[in-house]
């Protein structure tokens, strides 16, 4: 639903984008005419140069996050994202025509073109924000619940580009009837045993559970008149999912798992199939096209400390089997000493090497090797040390479902969540991987592959709320 959301959004972009670089470079054309003769215009830029030029702009569009949902499109920020993002494309360009391709582009085609794609792009976006909320009708929610949970939930929804009003809240606190929350700018509506009644009149699109309903028999059946006249009830971990793309913990039971339908993909032998051979498939052209890396890499390892160039260390597989992870050593040697240790960015044991090749993520490169030999795939669960598996099963519930699919070269919690370093972000990091458990798919991973991409590329990583207010 979350993935679907965006793409109702992006695509028209995406395509108006598509016909803005296309118009621009023709555009430019006819400009530079005005100050002098030119060859066809089919001669200066030919269609199967056209067609790359331009999927080169949409790709470092996409890659610049140019395509990511906004609350506001007209800020300072955002045009100087745009502004950056043209402006690699453009010098991109000229490095095709005037390396690869062999000749020029005219100087006065390039400036036109990509002064008119920074305007045009910009306004687009912008007038795309407008009309979508004019097109796109948000659905009418009513939260049930007015406590800690439903508020949070209310501002997790505030805060999210998304296609959800929130009305207001029901709640049976006879303390809480008619009480306004001015930061949410909402208000209790009544009590839950008006909710035919109160859905009707606000025009309600759907329910939002934050309280549990089964202490509450009189709320369930309240609830199924609701059901009945076709509006549909999600609770908060759903919500959360839609809107987060992650599970919350504190919100879910041992029956959560009952109902999801995507873990019983993520066991398809079909799926399973089609994952291995891509997973053989791409790790072994990274392996081939890397291996003048590795050339590189090796003495640099041995000339900067002492030690093997490679690291192996046991990790914890699919169904907790435990295997030898293979690792560009980028510590001193015996740097633990016996102990399993935590490592972070600034870590006193990594060697210079060691910080380069961890920022530019060369010192996992190795693992194509457990991809190929089957221990890991491309993508899933990081693969975690027995030592701080074994504490963080007693620590963290449901832990141990991370365990259910083979662990990843990357996953859904490496690119969307900072460098683990506790047992906190452990816990932040498995609400991601219990999503990417419970919503596997060939699309997901493909996405996933892209941000890894994106990451290692310009190491930009966004962190989640609770970390950027520290």
């Amino acid at each position: 639903m979350a993935v679907k959301q965006r793409f109702k959004r992006t695509f028209p972009i995406l395509i108006g984008d598509l016909f803005i670089i296309l118009f621009s470079y023709v555009a430019a054309y006819y400009l530079r005419l005005q100050f002098g003769a030119l060859p066809r215009f089919s001669e200066i830029i030919p269609l199967p140069f056209l067609l790359l030029m331009t999927l080169s702009y949409l790709a470092i569009f996409y890659f610049f996050d140019s395509y990511k949902l906004e609350k506001s499109y007209f800020t300072v920020n955002f045009f100087g994202r745009i502004f950056f993002s043209v402006l690699v494309a453009a010098i991109f360009t000229s490095f095709l025509k005037y390396g690869l391709f062999l000749f020029p582009i005219g100087r006065g085609i390039l400036f036109f073109a990509n002064l008119i794609i920074l305007v045009a792009i910009f306004l687009w976006r912008g007038f795309c924000h407008k009309l979508f909320k004019y097109l796109i009708k948000p659905k009418r929610l009513i939260i049930i619940g007015a406590g800690k949970t439903g508020q949070e939930i209310a501002k997790v929804i505030d805060s999210t580009v998304s296609d959800f009003e929130i009305l207001g809240f029901l709640d049976d606190d006879e303390g809480k009837k008619g009480e306004y929350f001015p930061a949410l700018q909402l208000k209790v509506l009544g009590s839950t045993d008006k909710i035919p009644d109160l859905v009707e009149n606000h025009e309600t699109d759907q329910i939002v559970m934050a309280v549990p309903e089964e202490k509450n028999p009189q709320l369930i059946k309240n609830i199924l008149k609701t059901r009945l006249k076709g509006i549909p009830v999600i609770d908060v971990p759903e919500m959360y999912q839609i809107l987060k793309e992650k599970v919350p913990l504190r919100y879910i039971k041992d029956d959560w798992f009952l109902k999801q339908d995507g873990i019983e993909r993520s066991g398809n032998i079909f799926v399973i199939r089609i994952k291995r051979l891509i997973d053989i498939f791409i790790s072994s052209l990274i392996f081939l096209a890397s291996l003048p890396l590795w050339l590189l890499v090796a003495p640099l390892i041995k000339i900067n400390s002492k030690g093997p160039v490679f690291y192996t260390q046991k990790r914890v597989g699919k169904n907790e089997s435990i295997f030898s992870l293979f690792k560009f050593r980028s510590m001193i040697e015996k740097a633990e000493k016996g102990e399993a240790l935590w490592a972070d960015e600034n870590d006193k044991r990594i060697t210079l090497t060691g910080k380069i090749l961890r920022k530019l993520h060369l010192d996992e490169l190795p693992q194509v090797w457990n991809v190929i030999k089957g221990e890991m795939s491309l993508v899933g669960p990081r693969p975690e040390r027995p030592e701080f598996v074994e504490k963080l099963n007693r620590e963290i519930p449901y832990y141990s479902f991370r365990h259910f699919i083979k662990p990843g070269l990357t996953g859904w919690a490496q690119v969307n969540f900072p460098y683990a370093s506790s047992l906190e972000d452990s816990r932040e990091k498995l609400e991601y991987d219990l999503y990417y458990i419970s919503h596997m798919n060939l699309f997901l991973d493909f996405r996933i592959l892209l941000k890894t991409i994106k990451k290692v590329l310009f190491r930009r990583q966004e962190k989640p709320e609770k970390l950027q207010k520290k």
